[in-house]
Parts: structure tokens; C-alpha cells; sequence
């Protein structure tokens, strides 16, 4: 039998905890230890699931970085290239172990990972006695090890490596490698091409993404008047619950492009939109606080400087002007009305069956099917992978927030 060149520690997010149930790998990361336990290299993106991205409170995966990110196919011989020659280290590696099954199961490609095949660092920090917890975070603070960012599939392979390190060091025959473990280092992998996919990892806390508008270029104005119903019914729906998600933003700039608008074009759009939404609120001869409030969220949104708000409202209630027939941009966003139909998508912050009981009061369906009945799809994430979610963008449905449906919610049922 060859022999090993070290460990190969795997840690991996995913969208839930059973396959069985169409769970996903969501992150991986491997991080090469030698044997005397010293990280040597490190390797981690994020996989687009192709579905919902469960629970996002526990591992923090934005849709908006998970859709950029390649699949698992994409990926599966540049991981077969880190873990081949050397022993597979998991805390809990029966649970990596079943989604590395699962994953490459889809490929049709088999693998060495049963439960015995890699070397479990929570089953080894057990036998050597470090008098803590099974988690992770538990041993490596037994260990002394130092703090990180748990639950994050790189973090959590640093302090599983940390950890082994620890072990091979202080009790080695915790860690003592096996005949199982070596067969399945030196396993018979089926040649799979190492993928120039580039990998993509988790937005930085803080990082402000550049506005769509910044994709568009700047032309000079061109004769006569573009045809621009469709980005207006496009920004009607991106704007129901105030904000803007990367997905929208995506399809915005691409719409631009198709019609052949220009930046300056765009801007000039925006502010129509918000002149109509100004035109709005005076219909009633008052615009209140909240009305206000919203103009300025639109605003912001759109990449408009704040400031115009106050000139756009002042212009228009001296211009008296009603709110322009068949636009339906009223100011505060989403408007359900009782026989609406709704479908949620995603781990949602507060418990379905409260959310579907609060709906039926109001006299809202929660359908389980979009369609293009549909008057909203609530998700958990507004830029969600789920085939629901893909069904609603097919469809021209709006896909909101979870936030703006209860607020939404609550409104009707006042």
C-alpha cells in the first residue's frame, strides 16, 4: 500500500442535515495537515446547491454568494486531488462523510467514505479524555486551541486540524491511523478533470456591493424616447419589499441591456419612478411621516441622492397633478388584499404554522405550488436557489422578504 503524505481534514456547511431529504453540501474546506500535525495548505468555497439554503442562522450563506458559486460537479476533481494520497479528518465525520457520499452518489461515482474510512477527531478527542463537550468548539477550548469563526466550513477545518494537531502531539494513539484508514487514501479514483472554475467564497462582514447602476455605462443621450414599460414593471416588482436583492439587481442590469438603455437613461428613469411614487402620496393632500420615510428608502435604493425627495414632493404638490392612470407604484411597497395567494420559501425566522394561521385570519392563502395566480413569494433569503423560488422568476412573480410579507401581513389585518 502507498504510502500517505499527511491528513486532509474536511469541514462542510450544508442545507440541512439528512440527504434522505435532498440536503445539500452548501461549503467545503480542506486543510492539509503533515504528520506532525502542522497546517500546510488550506482550500474552501461555497457550492450552489441548486436549492434553499436551509438553515442561514446556524451557517450564515447568503443566496446572493451561493448562486455565484459552482456546483459540486464542478469541483469534484480538484477535491479528489486534495484528498487523494492522504487520510480524511472530520470532527463528526460520519456526518461529512454521508453528504460526500451523497454528492458524489449524483455523479455516479463511488467513493471510500463509510463510517470507519476517515479518522473522526470528536471520536478521537473522546478516547483521549479531554473532559469537554463533543462539539468542536468544546474541544478545541478543552485543547486551549484558539477561538474562530464556527460555522464556516474553513474555520471549522482550521480548528478540526488545530485539534488533530493537539492529538497527534499530547495522545497519538487517539489518533492512531488504520488499515481502513490508509485503503481509503489510496483509493482507485475514476480520472476526473480538475476544473478551472474559479472558487467563490463568503462576502466579508461590512462588504457594501457596488450598486447596479455602476454596470451600466454612460452614453449620450440618443433621439427619440426608449421603450421602457417593461424595466418599470420589473422595478415595480424588485421594489415591493424595499430592497433590492442581488438576484434583481442581476436582472435590472440585464433588462437594461436588452432595451439598450444607458446609465444616464436609467438614472433619468429612477427619477420618473420616484416623481410617480411623490405623486402618490400627495393624492390624499398630505404626504405623512412614513410616506416620507418611504420616498427616501426608494431613493436610497435607487442610487438617488436623499436630498431630491424634499424637491421632487415640493415640485409636485405645487403642480397638483394626479397620479398617472394604470401605474400601480403606491408608496410603502407591498399591498396584500384578502384572497391573495402567497407561497413561503426557506428556513423562515418565525415558525410556518404561525406565519400560515396569521395569514388565513387575514383572509391570504398559503399555497405550497407557485404559479401565476401567485400574487408573492415570501423567502427566507429574497436571492433564494429553491425550485420555488426559480418557478416564481419564471412566472414574473415577486419574490419578497420574509420581513416586508409580515409587514405586509400586519397591515392587512389591522
Amino acid at each position: 500500500m502507498k504510502p500517505v503524505h499527511g491528513y486532509a481534514v474536511i469541514d462542510t456547511e450544508t442545507t440541512g442535515i439528512r440527504t434522505g431529504r435532498h440536503h445539500r453540501i452548501a461549503e467545503i474546506a480542506v486543510v492539509h495537515v503533515d504528520p506532525h500535525g502542522r497546517i500546510t495548505d488550506e482550500w474552501v468555497t461555497l457550492v450552489n446547491p441548486d436549492r434553499d439554503l436551509g438553515p442561514q442562522a446556524i451557517h450564515g450563506i447568503r443566496a446572493a454568494d451561493a448562486r455565484r458559486a459552482p456546483r459540486f460537479g464542478d469541483l469534484a476533481g480538484e477535491l479528489v486531488q486534495r484528498l487523494s494520497g492522504r487520510v480524511v479528518v472530520a470532527h463528526n465525520w460520519a456526518f461529512d462523510a454521508m453528504h460526500l457520499r451523497a454528492e458524489f452518489g449524483r455523479l455516479g461515482i463511488g467513493t471510500p467514505f463509510e463510517t470507519d474510512a476517515g479518522l473522526c477527531t470528536m471520536r478521537a478527542a473522546g478516547r483521549a479524555r479531554l473532559g469537554s463537550g463533543r462539539s468542536l468548539v468544546d474541544c478545541c477550548a478543552a485543547a486551549r486551541l484558539p477561538e474562530r469563526s464556527w460555522h464556516t466550513a474553513l474555520d471549522d477545518a482550521r480548528g478540526a486540524g488545530d485539534l488533530l494537531g493537539f492529538l497527534l502531539r499530547s495522545a497519538p494513539n487517539a489518533v492512531a491511523v488504520t488499515e481502513t484508514h490508509l485503503r481509503a487514501a489510496n483509493w482507485a479514483w475514476p480520472r476526473l478533470a480538475r476544473s478551472t472554475v474559479r472558487t467563490v467564497q463568503r462576502t466579508a462582514v461590512g462588504h457594501v456591493e457596488p450598486h447596479f447602476l455602476a454596470r451600466l455605462v454612460e452614453r449620450m443621450p440618443r433621439d427619440g424616447e426608449p421603450v421602457v414599460d417593461a424595466y418599470f414593471a420589473m422595478l415595480d416588482d424588485a421594489l415591493l419589499d424595499r430592497q433590492i436583492s442581488a438576484t434583481e439587481g442581476d436582472a435590472l442590469v440585464g433588462l437594461a441591456h436588452d432595451l439598450g438603455l444607458h446609465k444616464n437613461e436609467v438614472v433619468a428613469l429612477h427619477l420618473s419612478y420616484l416623481r410617480d411614487l411623490a405623486r402618490e402620496a400627495w393624492a390624499d393632500q398630505v404626504v405623512t411621516d412614513d410616506e416620507r420615510k418611504d420616498l427616501l428608502t426608494v431613493a436610497t435604493l435607487l442610487a438617488l441622492d436623499s436630498g431630491i425627495v424634499e424637491t421632487i414632493l415640493d415640485e409636485e404638490r405645487d403642480a397638483g397633478q394626479a397620479p398617472v392612470p394604470g401605474h400601480d407604484r403606491k408608496v410603502g411597497g407591498l399591498v396584500l388584499r384578502p384572497g391573495d395567494k402567497v407561497v413561503l420559501t426557506g428556513d423562515m425566522r418565525r415558525g410556518r404554522t404561525e406565519i400560515v394561521a396569521d395569514a388565513a385570519a387575514a383572509g391570504i392563502r398559503v399555497t405550497t405550488a407557485v404559479s401565476e395566480q401567485t400574487r408573492v413569494l415570501a423567502a427566507a433569503d429574497p436571492d433564494s436557489l429553491s425550485g420555488k423560488a426559480k418557478r416564481a422568476r419564471e412566472c414574473g412573480v415577486p419574490v419578497v422578504s420574509e420581513a416586508a410579507f409580515l409587514q405586509a401581513l400586519a397591515r392587512l389585518g389591522r
